[in-house]
């Protein structure tokens, strides 16, 4: 009887260790891509067979929302946060923080300064903190030290580097004996392209179907490492691109003195810091002055653009329409395509495409935002996040299954230095833990019933025991 009981016992707390850990999510593979520039529209510009086959098997997204301002280091620091740009502190190319009294510009090479990167923590430091590992190609902020952490694996900047040998270098990592299940991987075209000939330009469909090779030599390679049906692919990028013309320019010069500001950042959002006792001098300079430029006091800026609430935005910004440039005057140069207007500009939109196990097949979703990325990939690793501004839930659609394995939990973001308004976000359970924790009481639980009953089981036959050790000595 109690081997039978005893055997009961192993067969139902396994089956019940069984359906605990089954709760538990896969350790799911990510590669996010960013084609930097590309726009939503280019996937119909020429043929792009290789993008249109990752969205017959995969998902697809119409228009995705990005933040403003629609430059490369803010959307990309959306992108592996999920915060707008007044919640990460990354608020545009060119930064001057009165607080740190430092400055932030790709042409001085001081964005490794940690300080500006660090009011806020992308994934590949969430995602090592969780334990697993990060390996980034290219990707803006990868190379910085942020929060005293690399990823795992990366390479320093270098836009040298070609494509094949940052795809050689994540597959490497992928497949090593101690694997990274986060990739990022950025590319600098069409950007680079689409500033020098402008969106518009007949030639930038040659410039269109070598970022689709790209990508079909990307995919070639996942498959000969045996990742493409394993790994989940997301295609993504910063911002789109607009026409620009010399006929649409907008010089600063000829309504204000220069000696009376310092200009922060340049088109089309001219960042404006003025000098001390100057602010109302240079404000009504640039109020009225060209009917195709708005010019905000910081506090004046619209709440939708989720934009002034940090100590990096300057007092005064000017704001260009879609298709104009502000230059100081035109002995600067003149880029024909352009970007970082309005992010509710079509033109500034970029793509999203997704291909894997966790998303569905032939799907495409509507809209999203750039911010409901991040809690995306939180759930695809089985991670928790960080405070943010996105939603996985307005994205759940785009997964093979609409039930998620694990729900990150979430809290309000941080309070900036200055100000007090938090973004949006959300709450959301963790059914993994939960489980496991139940799962785990309900086997303790078991477990002492049974061997209580065990031992009580054996206690009537410690009399008799005792009797028969006893009788020879009373017999003596």
């Amino acid at each position: 009887m109690t081997s039978k009981l005893l055997c009961a016992a192993f067969v139902l707390a396994a089956l019940l260790l069984s359906i605990t850990f089954s709760l538990q999510p896969d350790q799911q593979k990510v590669l996010l891509v960013s084609f930097d520039g590309f726009r939503w529209d280019y996937l119909y510009r020429v043929p792009t067979p290789h993008f249109h086959h990752v969205m017959k098997h995969g998902v697809r997204v119409k228009q995705v929302t990005n933040i403003f301002i629609t430059k490369t280091y803010p959307n990309h620091y959306t992108l592996v946060t999920g915060l707008f740009a007044e919640n990460h502190g990354v608020v545009a190319n060119d930064m001057f923080d009165p607080m740190l009294n430092k400055s932030f510009s790709l042409d001085n090479m001081n964005i490794y300064d940690s300080e500006f990167w660090e009011e806020a923590t992308p994934i590949w430091i969430t995602n090592q903190r969780a334990g697993h590992a990060s390996g980034a190609a290219m990707w803006p902020g990868t190379d910085v030290k942020i929060h005293e952490s690399f990823p795992a694996h990366y390479m320093p900047y270098n836009a040298s580097v070609s494509f094949e040998e940052r795809v050689a270098k994540i597959i490497e990592w992928f497949t090593s004996k101690e694997p990274i299940n986060l990739g990022l991987l950025y590319w600098e075209d069409p950007d680079d392209m689409g500033h020098h000939l402008g969106p518009d330009s007949p030639l930038m469909g040659p410039v269109i179907s070598d970022i689709d090779n790209k990508l079909g030599y990307l995919m070639q390679m996942l498959k000969k490492a045996n990742l493409w049906d394993t790994l989940n692919l997301i295609i993504t990028s910063d911002h789109g691109m607009t026409q620009c013309s010399e006929e649409r320019v907008i010089e600063l010069d000829q309504y204000l003195d220069k000696d009376l500001y310092l200009l922060i950042d340049g088109s089309p959002v001219a960042a404006i810091l003025p000098k001390e006792g100057k602010f109302d001098e240079v404000y009504e300079a640039l109020a009225h002055a060209h009917p195709n430029l708005t010019v905000y006091k910081k506090e004046e800026i619209p709440e939708r653009w989720h934009y002034k609430y940090n100590n990096r935005v300057q007092p005064i910004i000017a704001v260009a329409d879609e298709g104009w440039h502000i230059l100081q005057n035109k002995s600067e140069g003149l880029m024909l395509g352009n970007h970082g207007y309005d992010n509710a500009l079509a033109e500034m939109h970029p793509i999203f495409l997704a291909h894997g196990p966790a998303f569905r097949k032939n799907f495409t979703k509507e809209a999203m935002s750039s911010t409901d990325l991040y809690p995306l990939l939180c759930h695809l690793l089985s991670i928790p996040a960080m405070p943010h501004n996105g939603s996985l839930r307005r994205v759940q659609d785009l997964l093979s299954s609409t039930t998620p394995r694990k729900m990150a939990h979430t809290q309000s973001p941080p309070l900036h230095r200055g100000h007090g308004k938090p973004g949006e976000h959300e709450q959301e359970s963790n059914a993994y833990f939960i489980g496991v924790t139940l799962g785990s009481i309900i086997v303790i639980v078991f477990f002492i019933i049974f061997f209580k009953h065990l031992i009580l089981s054996q206690i009537p036959a410690l009399p008799s025991m005792q009797g028969e050790i006893a009788q020879p000595l009373l017999q003596a």
